[in-house]
């Protein structure tokens, strides 16, 4: 898709969730982090947190802008871990909703 293929409402409520979706799963990944935290006790314990968060790094910088080739999979992807709802993104054209809750299946 290119930004001819969205109306200003359209990008707006896109960019909107999907800030919405980094949010969360930054507020995601410190709780799980603390969580993991509370369990170190051993150097390869550390070792095997610092490999978790360097992948976790490279994900969320691999989905940190917002690119209109691809958006859609993007929030499909938010939506399928339940970080945005179908309900926040309610001001897209039904053909975009349709391609984001068929994609967030797989």
């Amino acid at each position: 898709m290119t930004p001819a293929d969205w109306t200003s409402q359209e990008e707006q409520v896109a960019r909107h969730v999907f800030n919405i979706g980094k949010q969360r799963s930054i507020k995601l990944l410190i709780s799980t982090l603390q969580s993991k935290c509370s369990t170190l006790d051993t150097d390869e314990s550390v070792w095997t947190l610092h490999d978790f968060l360097s992948t976790e790094r490279h994900i969320f910088e691999g989905r940190s802008e917002f690119d209109y080739n691809n958006i859609l999979f993007t929030l499909a992807d938010l939506l399928k871990r339940q970080l945005i709802t179908l309900e926040e993104i309610k001001g897209l054209n039904p053909k975009k909703l349709a391609k984001i809750k068929a994609m967030s299946m797989f």
